[in-house]
């Protein structure tokens, strides 16, 4: 599903200085696989997680989604990538507040101009997935960290996009809110989506079927 040769980001803060992000990165992720990207803070992980989810290009090298050469596309082009295919869970959820439960699902089936018929039953089964039914019209924040984070995960699993893109995912949740967080992950990729966790997290790397470890943007093993 995804391949990327020789991934290089170099930004230039200022005039006459940069700063090697990320550095000759080459791995392969297969479909349906499920992914640890494991590193420290400053590592190059979420780098590397941004230019996997078409949110920045490299500088140097050459990045494949679905056998679509994603580094030459422009950013009209990458927005529709990122649209079709794939979904975000960030550790700071991202759910706008002025907006329920419900229609923080529901925004990226606007986006993709579903039905509204097919959008209130896709959101309705979607938030009874994540156990948040009886929550659909709640703001962000009369909910909780880990309720949050459920509807984040809720969006994903509404928009049907094949790959999953987690970023520490539990960083801000307690253990039994970040290992219910987990088990909703691996869940949907028992459903077939391919899910790539960016964590410094060790418990929960363990559980992927394989960890890429990163360091000064390169890859350790």
């Amino acid at each position: 599903m995804i391949k990327t040769e020789n991934l290089t980001k170099v930004y230039s803060p200022c005039s006459g200085c940069s700063v090697t992000a990320l550095d000759n990165i080459s791995l392969e992720v297969s479909d349906g696989e499920f992914l640890a990207i494991v590193g420290t803070s400053g590592s190059g992980k979420t780098t590397l997680m941004n230019i996997i989810g078409c949110l920045d290009t490299p500088t140097e090298g050459k990045y494949c989604l679905d056998g679509t050469d994603i580094s030459s596309l422009s950013s009209v082009e990458l927005s529709n990538v990122r649209s079709r295919k794939i979904s975000f869970v960030f550790q700071g959820f991202n759910l706008i507040p002025t907006l329920t439960a419900a229609e923080n699902v529901e925004l990226p089936l606007i986006y993709r101009k579903t039905p509204a018929h097919i959008r209130k039953e896709t959101v309705r089964l979607a938030l009874e997935a994540v156990g948040l039914e009886k929550r659909a019209g709640h703001l962000p924040l009369e909910l909780s960290g880990g309720q949050q984070q459920r509807v984040a995960i809720a969006r994903a699993f509404a928009s049907n996009a094949p790959l999953i893109l987690a970023d520490e995912p539990c960083g801000n949740l307690d253990s039994k809110a970040g290992e219910s967080i987990m088990n909703m992950l691996h869940r949907m990729n028992e459903l077939g989506k391919t899910v790539i966790l960016i964590t410094h997290d060790e418990n929960a790397a363990k559980t992927a079927h394989r960890q890429i470890r990163i360091s000064d943007g390169r890859i350790l093993a």
